[in-house]
């Protein structure tokens, strides 16, 4: 089985609720929900839920505008700038709960050029849309903050009006004090080491995206995700030569498109190593037949007490459902039946889109030995679960937890087996509510509708 990242599959996940979304659909009476003839209760039509990372309000991305360079360039003097060093953004000096959003004349040292702007007639004129020069640092267009601003033209849909947002990748250059790579530490042994302008603090990735607003996150994780992108992808699988960012940021394409397209496949069709990815989980909250009990798992490298939802990546030809009933088999040895989609969250870390759903367990026989992949699993009742939620520091996750799991996944290092005690005694800790998971086992354990849940299932 390809096993999820263990902190996308704990804490994949940190989200609110949208004003109303969640719940508006949670406090529906039941006696309002229309009964069909199949049996089963079905609410009335609500707004979506909206969890955190997905942007409250999100960007206009103008994705149809990726391509044009003239564009893009126009919007550089007034815009936004996050920047990234391996993962990491850049705060204000040890203020990790935000971002230090850059000018553009901060980023200059790094833009430099901004986006090729080719004649419409060349005859490369496509593989040059909105490009930087090969080896340049990655830079990506995220879209409009329309807030605050007035259209003219409701229907100038091509050229709206908002505050523009673009993330660099400054890994390797030693921006601000970001990572160098040779090149850059050998032309500093010759001419010495000058004095940043810039100056901040690199945050660990999802301590400070987990603290941000709901706006900001949103921002953070498009940022992040198409940087790490860019980053991961500078050579052509087809053919392992260079690539180079075009499409303000949303695209790669191999140098061979600039010299002979012949040499190399990805030249022809369509590719879908030329464009991000976004790899799908499923993340279940499993309810035993009657609903009184959820299947919750940990894996040795979490913190002690530490428990949350079961998950694991869609395979190819899977569907959402499929995925989960082969995932809890796979995990914890429990059969489902009935799946029902939740909601869904981005996790930037590096590219998933979390898939939330409920399901419900024909048995409640657990076995752990058919991949082991958890240390433990168990079914929680809803009173051990809900006593959690009116313990301080029971649904938070500092950066020494962070820092904890990553030792023990890089260092084979172990925090220690929590099997012990009684159910009570074991669960000490779950994921936050802005967590998807979080929120599965929140719905569930706090919700008037726990019953409505497996009602629908």
């Amino acid at each position: 089985m390809r096993q999820l990242r263990p902190l996308a599959s704990l804490l994949s996940l940190r989200f609110p609720l949208h004003s109303i979304s969640a719940r508006a659909f949670a406090s529906t009476p039941i006696a309002n929900r229309e009964r069909r003839d199949d049996g089963f209760i079905h609410p009335e039509m609500t707004d979506n839920i909206v969890n955190f990372y997905a942007g409250q309000p999100p960007l206009n991305r103008l994705s149809f505008q990726r391509q044009d360079a003239s564009l893009l360039n126009a919007y550089l003097p007034t815009a936004k700038f996050l920047v990234f060093d391996l993962g990491k953004v850049l705060c204000p000096t040890k203020r990790y709960n935000e971002i230090q959003y850059l000018t553009h004349a901060q980023v200059a040292p790094l833009l430099k050029e901004g986006f090729e702007d080719p004649p419409k007639d060349a005859k490369d004129a496509k593989v040059r849309q909105a490009a930087r020069p090969v080896g340049a640092s990655a830079v990506v267009f995220l879209g409009l903050d329309e807030r605050g601003y007035e259209q003219e033209n409701e229907g100038n849909v091509e050229r709206p009006k908002g505050l523009p947002y673009f993330a660099i990748d400054a890994s390797g250059t030693g921006f601000a004090g970001a990572s160098k790579n040779s090149a850059v530490r050998a032309a500093e042994s010759d001419k010495g080491e000058g004095k940043d302008e810039v100056t901040g603090s690199w945050g660990d990735p999802r301590a400070t995206g987990s603290a941000l607003d709901t706006f900001d996150a949103g921002v953070f994780a498009t940022a992040r995700a198409l940087t790490d992108w860019n980053g991961r992808n500078r050579h052509c699988a087809a053919c392992g030569a260079k690539t180079y960012s075009l499409w303000g940021g949303w695209k790669r394409a191999c140098t061979t498109a600039l010299e002979d397209p012949s040499k190399c496949f990805s030249n022809t069709g369509l590719h879908n190593f030329a464009y991000p990815r976004t790899d799908p989980v499923t993340i279940m909250g499993v309810l035993d037949p009657a609903g009184d009990r959820m299947l919750l798992g940990r894996q040795r490298a979490w913190p002690k007490g530490f428990y949350s939802c079961l998950a694991g990546f869609i395979e190819p030809g899977e569907s959402f459902e499929d995925a989960v009933r082969r995932e809890v088999f796979e995990e914890a040895g429990v059969k489902v039946g009935p799946v029902r989609y939740s909601s869904s969250q981005p996790w930037p870390f590096p590219a998933n889109i979390m898939v939330g759903c409920y399901a419900r367990a024909e048995s409640d026989e657990i076995r752990l030995d058919l991949d082991n992949e958890l240390e433990d699993a168990q079914w929680f009742p809803r009173s051990v679960v809900a006593r959690l939620f009116e313990k301080e520091g029971s649904t938070h996750f500092s950066v020494k937890d962070y820092s904890a799991i990553d030792r023990a996944l890089t260092a084979g290092e172990e925090d220690g087996c929590a099997v012990h005690g009684d159910l009570a005694s074991r669960l000490t800790k779950i994921p936050p509510e802005t967590a998807i998971a979080g929120k599965l086992i929140r719905q569930w354990a706090l919700g008037p509708h726990a019953l409505d849940l497996v009602s629908r299932l």
